[in-house]
């Protein structure tokens, strides 16, 4: 836990996301993904990566709340990692180590949503990764889980 922690502020500071201790990381199932996915973006079936951004709504919060606040939840699922870095023949914990890098730059308030955001974003993806490629190993970070049940496509 303390690698991903070092990992994910060492991610947050290249980004510029503007986030330090307040990042909520969480790793789901893909029926749980499923379900964030067509409830708060409109999409249907899981998806690789979620980001929500609560630092906007900090400010209707009471003010002893709002130091406890978590600034950020980044929502990943390992299990469209695993597929998504098979179908293209890269290592696992670097498409895992991916999707927190995208779901920060999101934060920092990037968009992929045209083309000439979208390959602003990944030049900014890719740079942040090799950043962080030298200073961490993802295969130590996020270990290739062992999925089991419905966990299991």
């Amino acid at each position: 836990m303390k690698r991903l922690k070092k990992f994910s502020e060492k991610a947050a500071e290249i980004t510029g996301s503007g986030i330090a201790n307040g990042l909520s990381l969480n790793f789901v199932g893909e029926k749980e993904m499923a379900a964030v996915n067509e409830a708060f973006v409109g999409h249907s079936g899981p998806t690789d990566v979620i980001c929500f951004d609560y630092r906007e709504s900090k400010s209707i919060l009471p003010d002893d709340s709002a130091e406890d606040a978590v600034d950020a939840e980044i929502i990943i699922c390992p299990a469209v990692a695993r597929r998504e870095a098979g179908m293209r023949s890269l290592p696992y914990a670097r498409e895992v180590a991916l999707y927190l890098v995208h779901g920060l730059l999101h934060a920092a308030g990037e968009d992929d949503l045209k083309p000439e955001l979208k390959r602003k974003m990944r030049r900014r993806e890719q740079k942040t990764m090799n950043e962080l490629e030298k200073l961490f190993s993802f295969d130590d970070i996020f270990p290739e889980p062992v999925l089991t049940g419905e966990n299991k496509r």
